[in-house]
């Protein structure tokens, strides 16, 4: 209990009262430290602090102490010793005694004599003459007292000296750690040395000699030598040197640590010495709240925007591998990526709301080369205004690698508040992983065994969505390390890291309406489906609801919500797309996670519902009952039957063909010419380059610069641009057909019933049982079954309105009509075909044709015949029908409310209601289908030519099997010969 208690005193006091965890400060330079007047009037210089990036007063005024050279550090001024040297403000300085300077190491002040003289006003010796050396120790290193003689003789250094490196002068020891106050040599059992510093035989040695690898771990040679001076150092003498190399070594280490008793690693040192030591001396490394709430600081006040373009101004502090500050730099220029590129391309990773990805092969061995690939250690920030000064805000980093007791981490995971954020980094460490790896290799004295590298690195940036005023949250930056073997890499090995920068926002009020819009326009859907249902069950003549009207429903929901689900998701992508690419000041982001999920799921459950409401389309109109009634009377007769009666001139079939050939042929006539659309649609996304506006960032332009760098396209931007556009395009087609076109060119269903009146033929459509479309083609000549010179001549009279007229009632041109029919006309009429269906069901007959009548079938057009136009003329007393026209409320809600159950009902219509029966009334249908069809496929395959290709393909073949369905119906249902259909 003891035991646990102390370790959770060490591990948990650093995150109690934490580092001094500065979120921003002042974006300063050493060149803005000055001389800081204190009360009492005495004054201070200031240096440069690396660690807190601010400048800082020196431990002595003025008199005591300067700045250094660098900057960096303060030092004693002339006339003054160190009894102290810690680096930065730790340093004391001492006075020295009068007419005397200080020594050359800085620790001990002499007097200037033979040769030279002391110079009150600099406090230093003047300079030795040519030729001359100041010696302050003779050569066993003993001090030079005055009036001494000189003597060229053989002896050991003295105490606390040794040789130096060239042999020729014994100088001050400063290798020996000051531990153990008995030590008076520097000589060093090789067992107690380590990195330059002999430890005395009390201090247990570290072991500590590996770094981590994605898999198991590899002998570190420089570890080994170095943690040890570095932890004492740091810990001890607060020496600001060995606590950066300290901390580099816990960044090496990937962060990981192991707070189980008895397991030391470079984290756990690290955060051991945390609590006790002096905070301006050592790194920030960890930060000590939960990840989720340095992620939610609203500190950052700069406002980004679009218009002009901001920049993510990212800064890093630089460091060597043994600490040396190498100034504040920005990371332009493509500082932080391992792949190479134009400068316009790496910058591109910086401009505010693009969102940016960069993947590249390189050949692994390259990584070898520490001058390309330099060994640095980064402090991220991001430059500000707060208050008009510039600051510097610390940029929190999130390592993947990252382990907590023995492989634990939370760092992959979803939950932001069990993340371990983090302020350092490296991009590539080519120098440190040298040594034997834990599988037994062996070791290479010149070249690392690996290197180890950032493979994946991810910026990403939050909106303050609750300001709205282009305000951000700390941006987060990812990285995810792996390594590379030598041996790999000299076998010719690469790797693939890579680059990205995303931008997400809160999408809580998105998805409330999202959620709204979804179970809304549903719900309303599953009515109006419901509604469609019922008014095709009382069509159908159905009186309860039954399987058949379940199945319809299922299909008449499926078209209801295909289309309320394209119009959410087009909605959806469209405003997307509008407002990202237009906004000035930054206020939204584009969908990711779970709610482009959902989003993508609209679209996808869209397509597939349109494709099962289009197949019901297609089977609803290949089952249709229809008949060519045949109004021509025979021609008088040809002579006496044997039982006496007159032998009929009998009429020519002919014209029933050729109406049947017609109506086959108008089957799959559409409102739009799909091959034009397709070509116009790839014309304008591909070629004019619309599809170059889908990218994911705030350039809007059609054409864009191939030397600046292409964002990924968005898929929703995909859909927006490619469904507007093969909307529009179908659009100015449907005005081009239809107010230009089918005026002075040609109409096609038009002319189908002009033919019909020509032919004396009229068309009954039953497209449910009690509900049809009836085209009135009786000819006003009375016949059609006559020469050119005869028809000629009645066209002329009819041109000349010397004949009636072609509708339905007399004096009217309403020759097309939606039926309701009473249910005894449809049980006449399955009645007769009854006998056709039964002789079907048993089998081919001999002699028969493949597509042939048999008597059965001709028998069955006749009586149909007779019937039809029995009907049409008011001639059954038991069935008969009125003609009228449908009032608003009926014609809005699509239905009757008259009892067709004994009568029927013939309702005026706008001359091309029976084209609900073909391809040419379900035009928006299939338009929706197409456009729906054409953007999954752009979606799966990225490439809109490829999407037109496979989009006409399979709209040729819905059409194939529309016509070779309708004319398999229509030869069943019209008693046709099939083989007269070409």
């Amino acid at each position: 209990m003891a035991v646990n208690m102390i370790w959770c005193i060490f591990f948990c006091l650093p995150f109690v009262f934490g580092l001094e965890e500065n979120e921003y400060f002042q974006l300063v330079t050493k060149d803005d430290c000055t001389t800081e007047t204190q009360p009492g009037g005495q004054q201070f210089k200031q240096y440069f602090n690396t660690e807190k990036m601010k400048c800082e007063t020196c431990s002595q005024n003025t008199s005591f102490q300067d700045v250094s050279s660098d900057g960096y550090s303060c030092v004693c001024r002339p006339g003054y010793r160190y009894s102290k040297d810690f680096g930065g403000s730790n340093i004391e300085c001492v006075v020295c005694e009068s007419q005397k300077a200080r020594s050359a190491d800085g620790w001990r002040c002499v007097t200037c004599n033979s040769g030279t003289t002391f110079n009150n006003q600099t406090k230093t010796c003047v300079p030795c003459a040519a030729n001359n050396v100041p010696v302050e120790r003779t050569v066993n290193g003993a001090l030079v007292t005055s009036g001494g003689s000189q003597a060229r003789i053989c002896q050991r250094c003295s105490a606390n000296t040794s040789l130096n490196v060239e042999g020729n002068r014994c100088e001050r020891c400063t290798m020996l750690l000051k531990l153990n106050p008995s030590v008076s040599s520097c000589s060093c059992d090789p067992n107690n040395l380590a990195g330059g510093v002999c430890f005395p035989t009390t201090i247990v040695p570290l072991t500590i000699s590996t770094l981590p690898l994605s898999s198991g771990s590899v002998e570190s040679a420089y570890v080994k030598e170095h943690v040890q001076a570095a932890y004492l150092m740091c810990k001890d003498f607060v020496n600001i040197t060995a606590c950066q190399i300290l901390s580099n070594l816990c960044v090496l280490s990937w962060y990981r640590y192991d707070d189980s008793p008895g397991t030391t690693t470079t984290c756990n040192l690290y955060r051991l010495i945390l609590a006790d030591l002096q905070k301006d001396y050592i790194p920030w490394l960890y930060y000590s709240q939960e990840g989720n709430r340095v992620l939610d600081d609203d500190k950052l006040t700069t406002e980004y925007t679009f218009s002009p373009a901001s920049l993510l101004e990212y800064r890093v502090g630089r460091y060597t591998l043994n600490g040396t500050y190498l100034g504040i730099s920005p990371v332009t220029g493509g500082l932080l990526q391992l792949c190479s590129d134009t400068t316009s391309r790496l910058n591109a990773a910086y401009t505010f709301g693009t969102y940016y990805e960069q993947t590249c092969s390189i050949p692994a061995i390259e990584l070898w080369d520490t001058k390309t690939y330099q060994m640095e250690f980064y402090d991220l920030y991001i430059e500000f205004t707060r208050f008009g000064e510039q600051q510097l805000y610390s940029a929190p980093v999130k390592i993947n690698n990252l382990e907590v007791n023995r492989g634990d981490t939370d760092n992959r995971g979803t939950d932001s508040q069990k993340w371990t954020l983090s302020r350092r980094f490296f991009m590539v460490d080519n120098v440190v992983s040298t040594g034997t790896d834990t599988t037994g290799g062996a070791a290479t004295s010149t070249l690392p065994q690996y290197v180890r590298y950032a493979k994946d690195i991810e910026i990403s940036v939050t909106l303050d969505s609750t300001l709205g005023n282009g305000r951000i949250f700390p941006p987060l930056m990812t990285i995810t390390y792996d390594q590379v073997s030598l041996a790999n890499a000299q076998a010719g090995a690469t790797i693939t890291p890579t680059f990205k920068v995303k931008y997400s926002m809160s999408l809580v009020a998105y998805l409330k309406d999202f959620q709204i819009a979804v179970g809304t326009l549903s719900t309303l859907g599953v009515i109006f489906a419901g509604y469609k249902t019922w008014a095709w069950s009382k069509r159908a003549g159905r009186l309860a609801i039954d399987f058949a009207a379940i199945v319809n429903f299922i299909f008449f929901v499926s078209g209801v919500l295909s289309n309320v689900f394209f119009v959410i998701t087009f909605g959806i992508a469209f405003y997307f797309f509008i407002f990202y690419k237009r906004q000035s000041v930054v206020y939204l982001f584009l969908l990711e996670g779970s709610y482009y999920e959902e989003w993508l799921g609209l679209f996808g459950s869209a397509f597939a519902l349109k494709c099962l409401q289009v197949a019901h389309m297609v089977a609803t109109q290949c089952t249709v009952d229809i008949f060519f009634i045949d109004w021509e009377k025979p021609k008088g007769t040809l002579g006496i039957k044997a039982d006496g009666s007159k032998k009929e001139n009998p009429v020519s079939i002919w014209r029933t063909y050729f109406a049947a050939n017609e109506w086959n042929e108008i089957q799959t006539c559409r409102k739009i010419n799909h091959i034009f659309q397709i070509f116009a649609v790839v014309f304008f996304l591909n070629y004019v380059g619309f599809e170059n506006t889908a990218t994911k960032d705030p350039n809007g332009q059609v054409v864009k610069s191939s030397g600046d760098y292409q964002a990924p396209s968005d898929p929703m931007f995909r859909y927006a641009i490619a469904a507007l556009v093969y909307l529009l395009v179908a659009f100015v087609q449907w005005l081009f057909f239809t107010l230009f076109y089918e005026r002075f060119f040609e109409d096609k269903v038009r002319d189908f019933v002009d033919l019909c009146s020509m032919a004396n033929i009229s068309v009954f459509i039953m497209h449910q049982a009690q509900y049809g479309y009836y085209i009135h083609g009786r000819s006003v000549y009375g016949k059609a079954d006559t020469n050119m010179k005869e028809m000629f001549e009645m066209m002329k009279k009819e041109e000349k309105d010397l004949v009636g007229q072609r509708g339905l009632l007399p004096n009217t041109e309403q020759q097309t009509f939606v039926m309701t029919l009473p249910r005894k006309l449809r049980l006449k009429y399955e009645e007769v075909l009854l006998a056709v269906a039964l002789e079907s069901a048993a089998g081919p007959q001999a002699g028969k044709e493949k597509g042939g009548l048999t008597e059965k079938q001709v028998e069955a057009y006749n009586i149909i015949n007779k019937f039809l136009s029995t009907f049409i003329d008011h001639s059954l007393k038991s069935l008969d029908y009125q003609i009228r026209d449908k009032t608003l409320l009926e014609s809005i809600m699509d239905t009757e409310f008259l009892d067709a159950s004994e009568k029927g009902y013939f309702y005026n219509d706008n001359g091309h209601s029976f084209d609900q029966c073909l391809f040419y009334g379900n035009e928006m249908t299939l338009l929706l289908f197409d456009t729906l069809l054409f953007c999954i496929v752009d979606l799966i395959a990225k490439n809109f030519v490829l999407a037109g290709i496979i989009t006409y393909i399979i709209i040729e073949i819905v059409a194939l099997i529309r016509d070779h369905g309708g004319r398999k119906n229509l030869a069943k249902k019209t008693l046709v010969d099939e083989r007269f259909l070409i």
